[in-house]
């Protein structure tokens, strides 16, 4: 390996960098991925919340926001408005929960679930061709990277050492 040209850097450039291109890679496909949601007026991140909505909706439990917010690994703030802005559009609704009074639940309406099902198909299509036959290597290796991964436990950032 060739000494990089800055002595900042250990690669020699960002083109062999795999932060640099994971970034890359993650910022074009939410970028083509939001132009395939865009005829159906969803954005990825409601399309992400709706379709957490639908298949926590598969289980006996209601589903309310906090469930939902943890599923997708959003924060309450951001769940919060995603789902307002769901219920504007007439896709969700927030009836009051039957076990607590403080929580509301979350269910699709009929609007809801034909948009989560007509985006679903869409999706799958787009990741097959943009991921193409090498999805499944892809896959293993992101498994990999993230955090309780299981006995690979994804590796962690170097501990920054003291000075």
């Amino acid at each position: 390996m060739a000494l990089p040209l800055d002595p900042l850097f250990t690669f020699e450039g960002p083109d062999v960098n795999p932060g640099f291109l994971l970034a890359q890679a993650t910022a074009h496909w939410q970028r083509s991925l939001a132009q395939v949601l865009q005829p159906m007026n969803l954005t990825p991140s409601q399309f992400l919340l709706l379709a957490t909505v639908q298949r926590l909706g598969q289980q006996p439990e209601p589903v309310t926001q906090a469930m939902v917010a943890q599923r997708a690994h959003y924060d309450k703030m951001t769940t919060s408005k995603i789902v307002r802005a769901l219920e504007e559009k007439g896709l969700l609704e927030r009836p009051a929960n039957e076990q607590d009074a403080r929580a509301r639940s979350l269910r699709l309406t009929p609007t809801g679930l034909k948009a989560v099902v007509r985006a679903a198909w869409a999706l799958e299509e787009f990741d097959q061709q943009f991921f193409g036959p090498e999805a499944a290597g892809l896959v293993k290796t992101l498994k990999r990277l993230l955090p309780g991964s299981g006995p690979d436990e994804a590796q962690q950032p170097p501990a920054a050492s003291a000075a």
